[in-house]
């Protein structure tokens, strides 16, 4: 089943993420629909747009990177929605791959929650975030990722009390993509076109979390319960 919200603009930050461009045509509807993918120019970028327009929509792209500020992005918001207004937002913003901790919260974290807010001052109908199971479990292996991930996560279950703006946080455990390829698989491990249904349930819902597999919250739940030192490295 596919879930259109509304008939504005969709707003995909991520534009070359595998799991956002499911996300993105599992809500999108059927064409023409204006869609904007967001990200740091690339040949994925490009294929995911020709692939897009190929399918009927018109599609802009812009350049979006960690480095902007409230203002630029504010900028960058004002110029694609001056003739569409938006009205679905998907962040699929993360990185494991970052050269620094630091490097690691910006691009994980604190650019991803100045975006979110950036995004509900526009009053979309809906904004969803792909957050991570880490997120509520941070983990030493992947602790700038994870922190990184709880400061989005967290930015936005506020904004959504704090704004009518619908917005969803949603929580997969390991993914199978590009960025985890050549990892081995855990227990509860996911696809994008998996993530991409439970996404568009939870939209239609009104939910303001999803976890991915739906047993990923259970087990998050009795995870937290284990004295970590019992756990095995990767899962401390």
């Amino acid at each position: 089943m596919t879930a259109a919200v509304g008939m504005g603009s969709v707003l995909l930050v991520g534009g070359s993420s595998e799991i956002g461009m499911a996300v993105l045509t599992q809500l999108l509807g059927p064409a023409p629909r204006h869609v904007i993918l967001a990200g740091r120019p690339s040949g994925e970028l490009w294929r995911n747009a020709e692939k897009l327009r190929d399918a009927g929509y018109p599609v802009d792209t812009t350049e979006y990177d960690a480095s902007l500020d409230t203002g630029a992005l504010d900028g960058m918001l004002d110029q694609l929605c001056a003739e569409h207004p938006l009205e679905l937002a998907i962040v699929a913003v993360g990185s494991m791959a970052t050269t620094s901790f630091a490097e690691g919260l910006l691009v994980n974290g604190t650019a991803v929650s100045l975006l979110l807010q950036a995004l509900v001052r526009r009053a979309p109908e809906q904004v969803v975030l792909l957050s991570s199971a880490a997120a509520v479990r941070p983990r030493a292996s992947i602790a700038a990722y994870s922190l990184g991930k709880q400061l989005a996560d967290s930015t936005a279950l506020l904004l959504a009390r704090q704004s009518a703006v619908r917005v969803l946080v949603v929580r997969p455990g390991f993914v199978t993509t590009r960025m985890t390829q050549g990892l081995a698989k855990p227990p509860l491990s996911t696809t994008p076109e998996r993530v991409a249904r439970r996404v568009a349930a939870a939209v239609e819902l009104h939910k303001a979390v999803v976890w991915v597999p739906g047993a990923m919250g259970l087990a998050m739940r009795v995870l937290s319960l284990v004295p970590r030192k019992l756990l095995p490295a990767a899962w401390r």
